[in-house]
């Protein structure tokens, strides 16, 4: 990535200046939500893949026995990731310090992560025929129910983004997590096309940080049947 990582600082807390690391594979997939926020956040990073890829080996370093991990400076060790996606935020200076406007990211986050687990149901399907229904469902309706949900609050708003006048949290998250689903040539893109408000919240949501410079990692998501992650 980019320039040196810089400290920056909360209104109490100095970051660690040294270069943080994420544990985890080059797969587009779950990691992406915290490497678009390091995007977005202009935050340089390592990302271990070595560690990730000598997986079970690296499992007793785990807090949980799970991947991702996170390790910022000398002590902060970092699993679940929900805590290392709203550190990322953090990091980044993406995450609002007023209580009532980072409980609406915090929504915005949590429906994301609803839309994401959708994808599941289609990797974990029995059989190919299983599998293919449940890519159609994700098209034909999960996708356009919670796409539905999302559109109708940022147009209730009146503001271009999840985060007001500019991109915050919410709005890097659903970058990742509808990039997931674009990566993996579901239809995505065709729905998403229905929600205009949501789809110019996601281009401008690219000019955040170095965002548009993210290059999304091998398949661990395909709704083609030619595809090994199918």
């Amino acid at each position: 990535m980019g320039a040196q990582l810089s400290t920056k600082k909360s209104k109490s807390y100095s970051f660690p200046s040294e270069k943080p690391i994420l544990v985890y594979w080059d797969l587009c997939g779950r990691g992406d939500i915290a490497k678009c926020l390091l995007y977005a956040g202009n935050i340089e990073y390592v990302l271990d893949t070595e560690n990730a890829n000598s997986w079970p080996a690296y499992k007793e370093k785990c807090p949980f026995g799970q991947l991702p991990v996170f390790l910022h400076g000398e002590s902060l060790v970092l699993a679940q990731g929900g805590a290392i996606n709203r550190y990322c935020a953090r990091l980044g200076g993406l995450y609002p310090e007023n209580p009532q406007d980072a409980s609406f990211c915090d929504m915005i986050i949590e429906e994301c992560m609803d839309i994401f687990s959708g994808l599941f149901k289609a990797k974990n399907a029995s059989d190919k025929e299983a599998k293919l229904a449940a890519w159609a469902a994700i098209k034909n309706e999960h996708l356009p129910t919670h796409f539905g949900y999302l559109e109708k609050i940022i147009e209730a708003s009146g503001k271009p983004f999840f985060g007001g006048d500019k991109a915050n949290a919410a709005d890097v998250t659903f970058f990742a997590v509808y990039g997931v689903f674009d990566n993996a040539t579901c239809g995505a893109e065709e729905v998403l096309k229905n929600y205009p408000k949501l789809k110019a919240a996601y281009e401008g949501t690219k000019a955040t940080g170095k965002l548009a410079e993210f290059k999304r990692g091998g398949h661990y998501f395909s709704a083609d049947p030619e595809n090994g992650a199918f």
